[in-house]
């Protein structure tokens, strides 16, 4: 089965380098072009549908998207980005200044990260793995987009692939394009360093 995991729109926090967490924030003025390279890039993949997490961000990236490849787009809660709590709006530099020991684990073994008043990292990959499961199917022909904000995009990628939890911190630092996977179901554990 496609999956396509489509990062959202770019924001001026997200090119500030601030850390978005759930904090409603609207599509920066570029991202227009961004949803039309996307479109054009996504369309040889013939998605059916694009799921998306529940925030207005997530959401004008799915549906700008799916506008343009003319198929439905459609909420998911399990979607929502992992609450940062007090780390959301802080830059990488403010989270080493303010939560060094954190940051070090962050980048290290990010699924034992707790971030203050926010989600156990560990917690969001397990209702991921749930929400993938459910959705992913072993022989499914459709092929699907899934539109996230940068740290439940990178968990997403990290439950598909069955990769190494360390490259969690990585992959929400760097991903700025959609990336198309062939997915024949979700491996059954996550593993927890």
């Amino acid at each position: 089965m496609k999956v396509a995991l489509i990062p959202c729109g770019l924001t001026d926090w997200r090119r500030k380098g601030r850390f978005l967490g759930r904090a409603e924030l609207e599509p920066a003025p570029e991202a227009e072009s961004q949803f039309a390279a996307w479109g054009e890039t996504l369309r040889p993949a013939r998605l059916n549908r694009i799921f998306y997490a529940p925030d207005g961000l997530s959401k004008a990236t799915a549906r700008n998207i799916a506008r343009l490849l003319n198929i439905p787009a459609k909420a998911l809660d399990a979607l929502v980005e992992v609450d940062l709590g007090l780390w959301a709006g802080l830059t990488e530099e403010e989270l080493k200044k303010r939560y060094a020991k954190a940051h070090r684990q962050l980048v290290d073994s990010p699924l034992n990260v707790s971030p203050p008043n926010g989600e156990d990292f560990s917690d969001a990959a397990s209702r991921l793995r749930t929400c993938l499961k459910k959705r992913i199917k072993p022989n499914g022909k459709e092929a699907i987009g899934l539109v996230m904000r940068p740290f439940t995009f990178a968990m997403a990628r990290y439950v598909l692939e069955g990769g190494e939890p360390v490259k969690i911190w990585e992959t929400s630092q760097s991903e700025a394009e959609p990336v198309m996977m062939e997915c024949v179901g979700v491996p059954e554990s996550v593993a927890s360093t």
